[in-house]
């Protein structure tokens, strides 16, 4: 190694040791000691360096104190220096592991509250509100499933992905089975709370699979209602079973009774020797109506009268509408009813039947019948007086 190299590695390795010990030394309360002298600076020391060099003279540089450390720092050949900075300064990939932290602490909270609404709506057996929620929770299982699949993350977090993907695609498809038909059956509610403990059982190995130490309240959360489902509002002025009502017909010729007699529930009835049964989990509302001709009134010589047909029949029951089904002749239950044409004094007995859950009040359900401009009256399916 000539001069030339020498002095070259000397004040590399000068600078080098101030650069990696300047923190170090800063940091560290030394003992108070009297000022020292001052110091020369690097201009004097370097003074003549060059003139020193050239004439073959040794550099003779104060000596400077440096720790243990120091010694055995090792400048490496140029080999070496770019191996080295091949290993130091690695590409590393970016990963979207915040984004999708950020989005299972502010989703989860809502994902759960929602599914309890779902499933308490479901334990009521409450057909509407089953249907608007699940809409609710599909459309935000959706919206956070499309939020979260162009995520890349780390490995260390690829469980929490899989299992936060796993739960959202439950609570869709949890919403997909109650939104088959309007009525739900004993099938559909058990495939129902399947997908809505699956789906809230990975939520919980998704939030279990972040270091708890980073998890925070959500920014927002969704509105739910989770109060007890309130009895239907039956009408206060709504008739008793027994009690009818009467009314004039469309011109006022004659009055026209109209009472609804009995109501009760049945599994099954049979039609020519063949049972027919209601789904699992459902059941048959069934209505026994009259209609009577009370006689004529009035100049017109209109005689006859024609009874409301089985469409102008509602049962409501917790905010749902169930119209009648259609009933043929021949079954166990008799005749069913249908609007008729009656001559005076003449009445129309029969049954209308309801497709109704298995889990029905009586006590909550009312029936309306349309009768135009007559009227629309109530009955109450449990009232006493």
């Amino acid at each position: 190694m000539d001069l030339t190299d020498a002095a070259a590695m000397m004040l590399a390795m000068l600078i080098f040791a101030g650069i990696v010990l300047g923190p170090i030394m800063a940091e560290t309360a030394w003992p108070e000691a009297p000022e020292p002298e001052e110091p020369e600076g690097l201009a004097t020391v370097l003074t003549g360096l060059n003139e020193r060099i050239v004439g073959g003279n040794s550099i003779n540089l104060t000596p400077l104190t440096m720790p243990d450390t120091a010694a055995a720092l090792i400048i490496p050949d140029e080999n070496e220096t770019a191996a080295l900075d091949e290993n130091s300064t690695p590409v590393m990939p970016e990963y979207d592991d915040d984004e999708l932290i950020g989005l299972v602490e502010n989703r989860s909270v809502s994902l759960m509250l929602l599914a309890m609404q779902n499933a308490h709506a479901l334990y009521a057996w409450d057909e509407r509100a089953v249907r608007e929620h699940a809409a609710t929770l599909q459309s935000f299982a959706r919206s956070t499933l499309k939020e979260s699949a162009g995520f890349s993350v780390s490995s260390d977090l690829e469980d929490v992905k899989t299992c936060f993907t796993l739960a959202l695609e439950s609570y869709a498809a949890y919403a997909d089975i109650v939104q088959q038909n309007d009525k739900l059956n004993e099938t559909q509610v058990d495939l129902a709370f399947q997908e809505l403990e699956r789906g809230s059982r990975y939520l919980r190995e998704a939030l279990d699979g972040l270091d708890q130490q980073t998890l925070h309240v959500p920014a927002e959360v969704v509105d739910v209602n989770l109060s007890v489902v309130q009895p239907s509002a039956v009408p206060a002025d709504a008739l008793m079973l027994m009690q009818r009502y009467v009314y004039d017909d469309r011109i006022g010729a004659n009055e026209i009774s109209l009472t609804l007699e009995s109501a009760g529930i049945i599994h099954a009835y049979c039609l020519k020797g063949e049972e027919i049964a209601a789904e699992p989990g459902r059941a048959f509302l069934v209505v026994e109506v009259k209609v009577v001709n009370l006689g004529h009134k009035g100049d017109r010589r209109v005689y006859t009268i024609r009874t409301p047909d089985a469409s102008a029949f509602t049962l409501h029951y917790r905010g749902n509408s169930y119209p009648p089904i259609k009933l043929v002749p021949g079954t166990t239950l008799g005749e069913p009813y249908a609007g008729v044409t009656l001559d005076r004094y003449e009445k129309k007995h029969g049954y209308i039947v309801f497709d109704v859950p298995d889990a029905i009040n009586l006590s909550e359900c009312f029936i309306r019948v349309n009768l135009g401009e007559a009227g629309s009256p109530v009955w109450a399916l449990r009232k006493t007086g």
